[in-house]
């Protein structure tokens, strides 16, 4: 039987996160690619015909765009299924507490081998459990779950 597997979980954030991380990457890619530009093109540039200087800068150019282009989609497309570990985890604890403050019973908080965030996991698994215990004790005033 084969798993269905859905990167997106939290749209927003994975997406949100993703294009920041791509674009700081691909800012930090293109300043290197400047900088390698101006330390070298002046020791090749002697040894260039003059009448093919523009066609090289030109294809230089249009081969970066296309390359940092290229770069940027692979590290957003990289950066959803890496941060899916992430998003995975803040969603189930996010649903769980939420069905926690409408006084609904909840399940322990349970993540997948591969996850991120299973301390805070189990943190909460243990406000659960407390919040269950103080619910059951009659002394307590907290009204029974729904």
């Amino acid at each position: 039987m084969k798993r269905r597997v859905n990167y997106l979980i939290d749209k927003k954030f994975q997406l949100g996160f993703a294009a920041r991380f791509a674009f700081f990457t691909t800012l930090f890619s293109a300043f290197i690619g400047f900088q390698f530009y101006a330390i070298v093109w002046p020791a090749v540039s002697q040894f260039v015909p003059e009448q093919t200087v523009s066609l090289i800068r030109h294809h230089i150019f249009f081969r970066g765009i296309l390359f940092l282009s290229l770069a940027a989609l692979l590290i957003i497309a990289i950066s959803i299924v890496i941060f899916h570990r992430l998003a995975g985890p803040i969603f189930s604890m996010e649903q769980t507490i939420d069905r926690l403050l409408r006084g609904e019973a909840v399940e322990f908080i349970r993540l997948r081998k591969h996850d991120d965030l299973k301390d805070l996991a189990e943190k909460i698994n243990g406000l659960i459990t407390l919040i269950k215990e103080l619910k059951e004790s009659p002394s307590t005033g907290i009204p029974p779950e729904k």
